[in-house]
């Protein structure tokens, strides 16, 4: 399985690179007042309104500093609904790898739950890859309105 490997502060991570529609640039996002703790703003990707989460502040409780490596990954809200998007931020990409974790064995994968959206952990020739599972992150951005509910598709007839 292709895994997108990133960074959010000196900490490694993975998601599913077919959860992932782009890799963007930073761009300047229009931060609201009294914005929920965690969105760092939004942004308009191809018209739309695309909320911004900052993994950094969310996770290790400070902000994902701005430099010429930063990246915003954008993912779909749901799979039945490609047309909604939201984006994480992420120091640096680092590349997209296929990672077989169905072969790790036990020593490579532990399961640290009880962590925000955190699934389990691979270790691989670069340290631990901590796998970050997004139908977790998207229902935790939902409760604390981070990102809207996934809008209903209405069937024409």
């Amino acid at each position: 399985m292709l895994w997108l490997i990133f960074h959010v502060g000196l900490e490694r991570f993975a998601i599913p690179g077919l959860r992932v529609d782009k890799v963007l640039p930073m761009v300047a996002l229009h931060r609201a007042a009294q914005l929920p703790s965690g969105l760092a703003g939004a942004f308009s990707y191809r018209g739309v309104v695309t909320p911004v989460i900052d993994l950094a502040h969310w996770l290790l409780g400070n902000s994902t500093p701005l430099r010429l490596s930063t990246r915003m990954i954008l993912i779909p809200l749901a799979a039945e609904s490609l047309d909604q998007k939201f984006c994480v931020l992420a120091d640096r990409v680092e590349e997209l790898r296929a990672i077989d974790a169905d072969n790790c064995d036990s020593k490579s994968l532990a399961g640290w739950s009880g962590s925000l959206a955190l699934g389990h952990v691979i270790a691989d020739e670069h340290g631990f890859l901590q796998v970050l599972d997004l139908d977790r992150l998207i229902a935790e951005a939902q409760r604390n309105a981070l990102l809207p509910p996934v809008a209903e598709r209405i069937e024409e007839t």
